[in-house]
């Protein structure tokens, strides 16, 4: 028992020093994740409730059914007014456009389903609006630490809270595709200014600089690279400076960061645009592939403490992957 004590209390110390005072009132997510739990049947939270300890809270996959062991409580294992439930706590931290836009991406998963179902596909289960699963991780209170996580296909939020304050990475959003081309909903382009921020920045760099800022050829199959958060590419500096870039091209580094903090609620993104501000001198920006819009393309923006990447991964059908990791916060583990 002491030995648990101490753990915790050495757990406590770290999170009150890694996270600054929070304006952010913590009270709507606490409320929503009690009633989550106590509405659950004690089968259901043996599955969905884990200690904070847990290994898997520090995991993160966007992996399908199939690719990816997940714990937690899968969505089709919820009734309705579970779902409500969970969807008050979801929304006690996104911001409208970020809550719209994770209702689209399972929305456009629950397509790839019947687009798949049609022809038989063998992998078609994989996919779908029932194939995401939720786990709260300790025990939800005022001045107690805990934490929770989200995540299904194209989908990881890890939400972690403490008396300071809220962390909100990893956070990795994607879609496929991001531009429907064809039905009721053709036109509709999701994630475009995550897309055309990036291409703007580089365009608008000389030829010079284009050239600093690239680091390589983007292969058809590339991904976001920051897996572990302990990769050698963020140690490494190539890229163009932010303090070398004219007041536009600043300008358009700012609305790349804002594109993914402002999926959180104004309070909290505040708080995090300002850690990201914070450090502004020291943000470089790499670029992989080509320079067209719907090319196979990567760019990233970053510094010693956080990453923010964007892959279009397959020419041509707009799959996008992108990962916002803050280095000194994600999972509240370091």
């Amino acid at each position: 028992m002491k030995k648990i004590l101490t753990t915790c209390t050495a757990l406590l110390f770290i999170t009150l020093a890694v996270v600054g005072q929070s304006t952010f009132d913590q009270s709507t997510s606490l409320k929503a994740a009690t009633d989550f739990l106590a509405s659950l049947t004690p089968a259901q939270k043996t599955v969905a409730n884990l200690p904070f300890t847990d290994t898997s809270r520090l995991k993160w996959s966007n992996l399908p059914l199939e690719q990816v062991y997940r714990q937690g409580i899968q969505m089709k294992d919820l009734d309705d007014a579970q779902r409500v439930i969970l969807h008050s706590l979801l929304r006690s931290v996104l911001s409208q456009q970020g809550y719209q836009k994770f209702l689209f991406i399972i929305q456009y998963d629950q397509g790839i389903l019947e687009r798949l179902s049609k022809v038989n596909s063998p992998i078609a289960k994989r996919y779908g609006n029932q194939n995401y699963w939720f786990s709260i991780f300790g025990t939800p209170g005022k001045d107690k630490v805990w934490a929770w996580k989200f995540e299904g296909h194209h989908i990881s939020l890890n939400l972690t809270y403490s008396p300071k304050g809220v962390t909100c990475t990893p956070m990795f959003v994607g879609i496929n595709p991001a531009l429907t081309t064809s039905g009721p909903y053709a036109g509709h382009h999701l994630m475009f200014e995550e897309n055309d921020f990036g291409n703007q920045l580089f365009n608008d760099l000389n030829a010079a600089m284009q050239k600093k800022a690239r680091i390589g050829p983007h292969p058809v199959d590339a991904d976001v690279m920051t897996q572990t958060g302990k990769e050698p590419h963020l140690k490494d500096k190539k890229g163009v400076l932010y303090t070398e870039m004219t007041l536009k091209q600043q300008r358009l580094v700012e609305g790349i960061a804002r594109a993914w903090v402002e999926n959180l609620t104004p309070a909290l993104a505040q708080e995090k645009m300002k850690r990201i501000l914070a450090a502004k001198e020291k943000i470089v920006f790499t670029w992989q592939g080509s320079n067209n819009t719907n090319e196979l393309h990567y760019y990233s923006i970053k510094t010693d403490s956080f990453i923010i990447e964007f892959s279009n991964r397959d020419g041509g059908i707009y799959h996008y992957h992108t990962l916002w990791r803050d280095l000194s916060e994600d999972f509240l583990s370091k």
